[in-house]
């Protein structure tokens, strides 16, 4: 995570962070007094706002009141009126244009699915390391995501938790709803219980695993 301590609590306290960075902050600033102390004073600030804030006087209430009362309503464009049933079509199309679902590129759709279903590729030499930190590479294989080349990496800790790497020659899409963050991260998603961390070097590559930490520990071991 950068360190930036004033910009990263701003984002806390705001309610910026999505469920995984979230309680990835929480346990940095227990270490943190940079970033402990940025989180107390913007607190503070927060509590001394909510102190100071008053609500309007009776009189100058109802004066607003009155005022919003007697302003005239603005006339319908004619063409919502009697024969605007194209126009309302065509409004709802674009409605429903706005809040069609984002689709999820293919290459990360398959390299989730890859990793739910354990699917098997040819087996080649690896290219990363034995260990990663706490890890064990068990398996490397070649296999398609989408149309992309790639080779997954299994490694796994000494509680059986799981964590594959995706290396290909070629950048990763971005997953929908990823953060973009910080030195040698591209970005990090949540989906459906599964996290998912993507950096552009040393390679281009995919981490995919159930645990948060696990995944955060094996890109921090593969960062330049």
């Amino acid at each position: 995570m950068k360190h930036d301590p004033e910009r990263n609590a701003a984002a806390y306290l705001g309610g910026l962070l999505s469920g995984a960075r979230r309680r990835m902050f929480e346990r940095h600033i227990v270490d943190c007094e940079d970033c402990w102390r940025e989180v107390d004073l913007g607190r503070r600030g927060r509590s001394v706002a909510e102190s100071g804030r008053e609500i309007a006087p009776q009189a100058l209430r109802e004066r607003v009141r009155a005022a919003v009362e007697t302003v005239r309503p603005r006339r319908r464009p004619l063409w919502l009126l009697g024969g605007g049933a194209v126009g309302l079509v065509a409004l709802a199309t674009t409605g429903m244009m706005l809040f069609l679902p984002e689709r999820e590129p293919q290459e990360i759709a398959a390299a989730l699915a890859a990793f739910r279903n354990r699917r098997a590729g040819v087996a080649v030499e690896s290219q990363l390391p034995a260990r990663l930190a706490g890890f064990r590479l068990t398996d490397s294989a070649q296999l398609q995501l989408g149309g992309v080349d790639a080779v997954a990496h299994t490694y796994v800790d000494s509680s059986g938790d799981e964590v594959l790497i995706y290396v290909s020659d070629e950048q990763w899409p971005v997953a929908v709803g990823a953060e973009h963050a910080n030195a040698g991260e591209t970005w990090l998603a949540e989906k459906d219980g599964l996290v998912l961390i993507c950096l552009d070097e040393p390679a281009p590559s995919l981490i995919v695993g159930n645990d948060v930490h696990d995944v955060e520990l094996a890109a921090y071991t593969l960062r330049p």
